[in-house]
């Protein structure tokens, strides 16, 4: 359980599979389903890199949240209207008493 800061609501956007060269990946021009998932906690990140003359700005967060949110690497995840990747693999976080168990990722955006 995290603290009483982790207030804020991700909904979870999976997309359905598709075969591409004989390898399942998401189809991400399909309608995914989507969950809403309440209890996280946000820390932004930020990045700015100019490629090619212009600014890309990466926007993103660090999230922690419930111990047992079904996220996963495929995922996309709208937080405030906004879509994100999910970056990198989805950690379980155990706790020994359980107090402090959590879910963390990381979900960024490019803009520019």
């Amino acid at each position: 359980m995290l603290s009483s800061f982790a207030r804020e609501t991700l909904t979870r956007l999976r997309y359905p599979k598709t075969t591409d060269h004989g390898v399942d990946v998401p189809d991400y021009t399909a309608n995914p389903t989507e969950d809403d998932s309440a209890g996280w906690w946000l820390e932004p990140i930020e990045s700015q890199e100019v490629i090619d003359g212009r600014l890309a700005v990466l926007t993103g967060y660090l999230v922690a949240g419930p111990a047992d949110a079904d996220f996963v690497a495929e995922d996309r995840a709208r937080y405030r209207g906004v879509v994100y990747e999910v970056i990198g693999e989805v950690m379980h976080v155990p706790s020994p008493t359980g107090a402090l168990a959590s879910t963390r990722f990381r979900i960024q955006i490019w803009n520019g």
